[in-house]
């Protein structure tokens, strides 16, 4: 049966699946995102996670001493994180057509922006550069070049092409290629890169 869409109904997904069986899903705190946070001693501060989907990367946070807020198109997916933990604020918010206001001094994306349709693209940069400080740190991660292109699912990104998107607003501090941990059985290929905003 032929796929009509790239990407499943973000809104109907989480009302009809168990987050457990979501190919995303990682009840621990993403092991490039630890480590990177490790290496450069970050513990607190404001934290945005975009897309939070179920949640449990902001709950881990939170956890670490952040103050966590979680943001996501999703209806769903908001009530279910909110079952998951009180201790971050989670805000029903795409991303594209952000009403966010505030700022925060770090950000994680582990899986929104490589789903952002290429005509989007810029409206996120953007708005990600409005939403974080001025050295501000967008922690992204990607499913990388080196993944077979299933003619559905994520983009598929090269460090350049992370610099050249990014580039306006964002010095790219590091790109890393590493895997995307989930509950598929094998994990497919993934670009971690730290951005700074400018």
């Amino acid at each position: 049966m032929e796929r009509k869409s790239r990407f499943p109904d973000w809104k109907m997904i989480y009302e009809t699946e168990p987050v457990e069986s979501m190919a995303w899903f990682c009840r621990e705190l993403d092991s490039d995102l630890k480590r990177a946070l490790e290496q450069r001693g970050l513990h607190q501060g404001r934290f945005l996670d975009i897309g939070t989907g179920p949640g449990t990367q902001a709950s881990e946070l939170s956890h670490l001493g952040f103050a966590v807020t979680g943001t996501d198109l999703s209806p769903g997916a908001i009530k279910k994180a909110q079952k998951l933990t009180s201790s971050v604020r989670f805000v029903e918010d795409d991303i594209v057509h952000s009403k966010l206001q505030g700022h925060w001094d770090l950000a994680f994306d582990r899986g929104c922006f490589h789903c952002v349709e290429p005509k989007d693209r810029p409206t996120y940069v953007e708005t990600v550069s409005r939403l974080l400080v001025p050295g501000g740190l967008l922690f992204l991660k990607t499913f990388s070049w080196k993944q077979e292109d299933w003619g559905y699912g994520p983009w598929r990104f090269t460090s350049q092409d992370i610099e050249d998107l990014f580039g306006a607003h964002f010095k790219c501090i590091e790109s890393l290629e590493t895997e995307y941990q989930g509950t598929l059985p094998q994990n497919p290929k993934a670009l971690f890169s730290v951005l700074e905003r400018k």
